[in-house]
């Protein structure tokens, strides 16, 4: 949003929902390097894996259907007939039922239970068998149902050059009981068949789920593969989603470990940050309100800070005043006091003030809220006809702080000026009265930088969406050096394309 006090409009303020929603989206895309190289973590808790289960499992189920099985034949003796050729085609499993499903973690991995599983199959059978030299035969179809099904894979996740890997460490497939119901045929044919085929279908049943199991995982690793490491936000910069470490399994709770730190996008060089040892589950103690959410993240300052860094670097932190709210200010008249060689020398004529951020500036993230220090260059110019004439130098430096709330689904919030102070650096006009000087300073902060940043966060900075799923109950806070965002996940609007993706992969 655009001040009308700012020609032309601001590159550095109007960077600020960029920035920011940079900073979200990490929140929503985890995806080597050492632990010590991680600055944000991101907890999924039990309730969290267990949503994710259930979408696997619904997805898995209604992948799997149909599914064909081979050809069974067998040759058998039955007693007052002889030996009996017997064929069992088109077997299909065209439905399956899961009445329940569990997930456990263990030291490094998930173990996933589907239990109370029930299909229905369909098939034609088939009999031959010689009575002297005449061929008898015979044909017709069946049912089959299977209950007491139990299916179980554990799934083992690391890194692997910066990626999340799965892999299935251990997958198995029981059926209790098989049920086979013929349709015509003669009596005795019944139980020979039953006894023929129960438990070759069992077998069959279980080898092809086991196998469908094993493709589906193989196919969603290879999509976890494709997750890029990095993520280009603009020409400028870039964000390193790589992981730096395995996954930290608890009881209760798996943990991410990510890079994340902006880097440039030209120079392809991360921002200069001294790294710090961090892991969400052991240096904080995480609020009532996120403990019983499916997700918790939390973003180290110096995320933030490498930010400010990329841009600063960038040349994206320059801010040229022309117009005040009160713009008398912007005239030497009124700086006669202060300057009085400036009103000698340029009596009554226009002003500008050309500001640049001289170095990153710097976020400190404190309990319930943030606070940063800024220093900038302040070149006063005197508009001198159809010149711009630089005046004099001085060096702001600028101690603000704020807090971020969450409205709905986006995230708002409020900065207001804490301190500042001036030091003049150069003067072609002599020396300057500073505590008048603070007097203007004072107005271009309160009244035009803080406003527009506060427009800006009031608006509001919604947050980045996952194809598929929405936000429930999301809440933030600050704490111990770090941002935390929790929330609860729920399908949305758009689930149709995320399971269409789904049933691709598996």
């Amino acid at each position: 949003m655009a001040s009308p006090f700012l020609q032309p409009p601001v590159p550095s303020i109007s960077m600020a929902p960029l920035l920011l929603f940079s900073l979200l989206l990490l929140l929503l895309f985890s995806n080597p390097t050492t632990c010590s190289e991680s600055h944000i973590s991101a907890i999924v808790s039990s309730k969290g894996i267990d949503f994710v289960k259930d979408l696997l499992v619904n997805e898995a189920v209604k992948t799997m259907t149909p599914l064909e099985l081979p050809d069974i034949q067998k040759t058998t003796k039955i007693p007052l007939v002889g030996y009996v050729t017997m064929v069992a085609s088109d077997l299909t499993l065209y439905e399956l039922n899961v009445t329940s499903s569990s997930a456990n973690l263990g030291d490094s991995g998930v173990e996933i239970v589907a239990s109370g599983v029930t299909a229905d199959m369909s098939m034609d059978w088939s009999y031959s068998y010689t009575v002297g030299w005449i061929k008898i035969s015979d044909k017709g179809n069946a049912s089959v149902r299977v209950e007491g099904m139990e299916v179980g894979l554990t799934m083992i996740m690391k890194s692997n050059n910066g990626s999340l890997e799965l892999t299935v460490s251990d997958l198995s497939c029981y059926i209790d009981k098989c049920i086979i119901s013929l349709n015509g045929g003669a009596s005795w044919l019944y139980q020979g068949f039953v006894n023929a085929f129960k438990n070759h279908i069992r077998s069959a049943v279980e080898k092809a789920i086991i196998q469908r199991v094993t493709d589906g995982s193989s196919k969603l690793n290879t999509l976890l593969q494709k997750v890029p490491k990095s993520i280009s936000l603009d020409h400028i910069s870039s964000l390193n989603l790589t992981l730096v470490s395995n996954p930290i399994y608890s009881d209760t709770s798996i943990e991410f470990d990510i890079n994340g730190l902006f880097n440039s996008s030209s120079r392809k060089e991360e921002a200069n940050n001294k790294w710090r040892n961090y892991n969400l589950n052991k240096r904080v103690h995480l609020s009532s309100d996120c403990k019983s959410k499916m997700v918790v993240a939390s973003i180290d300052e110096l995320v933030f800070n490498s930010a400010l860094q990329v841009y600063f670097q960038a040349g994206y932190m320059n801010l040229l005043v022309k117009r005040l709210p009160v713009q008398s200010i912007l005239n030497t008249a009124s700086w006669q006091y202060i300057v009085p060689q400036l009103y000698v020398m340029y009596p009554n004529d226009p002003m500008a003030l050309n500001i640049s951020i001289s170095s990153p500036p710097a976020v400190t993230v404190i309990e319930e809220k943030l606070s940063g220090t800024l220093y900038a260059d302040v070149i006063v110019d005197v508009m001198d006809g159809n010149n711009t004439v630089p005046v004099a130098c001085i060096q702001v430096e600028v101690a603000a702080s704020g807090n971020l709330t969450m409205s709905g689904d986006s995230i708002t919030g409020a900065v207001g000026l804490d301190d500042f102070a001036l030091t003049l650096k150069w003067s072609n006009v002599g020396n300057l009265y500073m505590p008048l000087a603070e007097g203007i300073f004072r107005v271009l902060l309160n009244d035009v930088l803080m406003p527009l940043a506060n427009i800006l966060l009031e608006v509001g900075i919604p947050l980045p969406a996952v194809h598929g799923f929405s936000l429930q109950d999301p809440y933030i806070y600050t704490s111990n050096s770090a941002l935390f965002f929790c929330s609860d996940i729920a399908f949305s609007n758009s689930t149709s394309i995320l399971l269409h993706t789904l049933r691709n992969v598996l």
